[in-house]
């Protein structure tokens, strides 16, 4: 006959780890960024092949505002193989991080694989509007970010400006040359 295990019985390592974890969420809910900073990242060092600290890390130091330094902690996550469930906010915030230091280009293709799951989420497109802009291609960026502004609550969320909003996004993409949303290879701004 096997027993269950008692949960008092677990590593104490294991319970340290668990209690980490469980700080630096309450940390970062309560808006204390610099603190679960301060926390995540000597966490991640000696965890460095468990893909949730290091996107716990990453996540850490882009809400802190070390946005190059979060650049190392996404990498290792990837790296060690994100996960499923979390993909989607890790590549929001991958590809949000590198505009933020330069790489918008390189940013939109991570989005491109964000704006697959969940399909129709406004998120991908709303930061691919950003990283757009960054890149020089204003036109598209507004038509995008119009059009995750239409996709807002079932695209009820700019209700009754729907219309006028729609015809701009339209007017929009005729500037670009496109008749129809999508998101378009860019090219490097040149500098």
């Amino acid at each position: 006959m096997t027993t269950e295990p008692d949960p008092d019985d677990r590593d104490e390592g294991a319970i340290k780890v668990d209690g980490t974890l469980e700080a630096i969420g309450t940390l970062t809910n309560a808006g204390d960024f610099q603190a679960a900073y301060l926390l995540a990242v000597p966490f991640a060092e000696p965890h460095e092949l468990d893909a949730k600290a290091q996107l716990l890390a990453a996540y850490a130091c882009d809400r802190a505002g070390y946005e190059q330094h979060a650049l190392v902690f996404y990498q290792r996550a990837w790296d060690l193989g994100v996960p499923l469930e979390p993909r989607f906010h890790f590549l929001i915030g991958y590809s949000s991080t590198l505009k933020n230091v330069g790489r918008a280009a390189e940013s939109l293709q991570w989005l491109r694989e964000a704006g697959k799951r969940p399909p129709g989420h406004p998120a991908p497109a709303a930061f691919t509007a950003l990283s757009l802009h960054s890149v020089g291609e204003t036109a598209q960026a507004l038509a995008t970010m119009l059009d995750a502004a239409l996709k807002t609550e079932g695209g009820n969320g700019l209700a009754p400006y729907t219309r006028a909003l729609t015809e701009y996004r339209n007017s929009f993409l005729a500037e670009t040359g496109r008749v129809e949303f999508a998101i378009p290879p860019v090219k490097p701004r040149n500098s």
